[in-house]
């Protein structure tokens, strides 16, 4: 078995960070933000997600034996039975404490306090303080509405990186794009999305890539736009659900998350997958599933596979939030197509998107964004064969003073 994509992601981590300095803001005090501290706990669940990925059970490594594997990579690293024996600081510590076949909990101490990463609720947090917002999260209705770009190049085969862009004047982040150029080529060399999710502690929105290439000996450098959707008087409650699957090599699977009782959906996105040109797991649907549900799903290639997580974005609200608009299109094999999606009714606004390959697992997504004409667009690359339909979705709601 080859040592699958970590010291790439390694590397890429470090230089992803370096690219996305300038936009990230110092974190807040209720919430992890992104940091060295939570650099460090995400390059470590890096190592873990492949072990995962490439166990004949489909499970985590024990703590003593992951511990073992992060000293292997570079990592200070140790096992500690739970929060409270975390003493030391700067050394990565597996949690005994909850850890099962498919949940893991990793801790680290800093100046800054005690940061703990639980696979399951997919996020980082500062023991003992509360998040950015509590739950119910806040309703509307949404106001003020803001759009903003970033492009980001990405030059070398393999290459991975975290593509983050921030909200304006102190505006929540709706949703989220990606627009790639140029687009993939026959081979399938093209950069592809990991995640798609909001960034919670510093208000906008994330999305890591790869720059996927078979045959590194000519890789054409590639452009990666990002763009975020940003209000005021919309937040998600916090935690926002969240609901993880593992994927194992050849298998198509789906996560859906859930909207507690008297919550509606704003949006909602995924993160996890994990692919490169030597196999592992990859997105082929990101949507709502009525008002009050996200749903995504994945498949994986004969060699390897990983964890796929739906994120769902909600609200506190009477009724529903969004409304749906969706175009399709087919996508041939070893070629490219987008599907886009008519305007907003009834005057609403544009405020996230979505995509779906209708239960195929034949191709790559590119990306799902916004248009300037106030539609929505996704586009596919038939990797492993034709995709019969693509589906473009954008979701809509009611705005004030945008």
């Amino acid at each position: 078995m080859t040592l699958r994509r970590i010291f790439p992601v390694l590397a890429a981590l470090i230089a992803a960070a370096s690219i996305a300095a300038s936009a990230l803001s110092a974190p807040h005090p209720g919430g992890a933000g992104h940091n060295p501290a939570t650099n460090k706990l995400e390059a470590a669940f890096k190592v873990a997600l492949y072990e995962r990925s490439v166990s004949l059970d489909g499970c985590y490594p024990q703590p003593p034996l992951l511990a073992k594997q992060l000293k292997a990579k570079g990592f200070k690293a140790g096992v500690a039975g739970g929060p409270n024996s975390v003493r030391r600081s700067n050394i990565v510590f597996v949690l005994r404490q909850g850890n099962t076949c498919g949940h893991l909990r990793m801790a680290l101490r800093s100046s800054t306090g005690l940061y703990i990463l639980n696979s399951a609720s997919g996020n980082i947090r500062v023991a003992g303080r509360r998040g950015f917002r509590t739950d119910p999260g806040l309703s509307g209705p949404a106001r003020s509405l803001t759009f903003s770009t970033k492009t980001y190049h990405l030059n070398n085969p393999e290459q991975q990186g975290r593509l983050d862009i921030l909200c304006p004047g102190k505006r929540y982040p709706l949703g989220g794009g990606l627009i790639v150029k140029p687009p993939s080529n026959p081979d399938g060399e093209g950069l592809y999305p990991h995640s798609y999710e909001r960034l919670g502690a510093q208000l906008g929105y994330h999305i890591s890539v790869i720059l996927f290439d078979g045959n590194p000996s000519s890789t054409t450098p590639r452009e990666a736009t990002i763009q975020v959707m940003c209000a005021r008087g919309l937040l998600p409650a916090n935690p926002s659900p969240h609901k993880t699957v593992f994927i194992k090599q050849g298998e198509t699977r789906s996560a859906t998350a859930r909207c507690p009782r008297g919550q509606y959906l704003i949006s909602g996105g995924f993160q996890r997958t994990d692919f490169g040109a030597d196999g592992g797991n990859y997105v082929t649907e990101s949507r709502a599933l009525g008002p009050r549900a996200w749903k995504v799903s994945g498949g994986a290639f004969p060699l390897g596979g990983g964890e796929l997580t739906a994120i769902a974005y909600c609200v506190r609200h009477k009724g529903p939030i969004i409304s749906e608009v969706s175009g399709s299109t087919p996508v041939g094999a070893q070629q490219t197509a987008t599907a886009s999606t008519p305007t907003c009714p009834n005057r609403q606004k544009l405020t996230s998107v979505g995509f779906t390959e209708n239960g195929s697992n034949a191709g790559f997504i590119v990306g799902a964004w916004f248009n300037n004409d106030g539609t929505a667009s996704a586009s596919a690359f038939g990797q492993f064969g034709p995709v019969p339909s693509l589906t473009a979705y954008g979701y809509c709601m009611r705005v004030k003073g945008g």
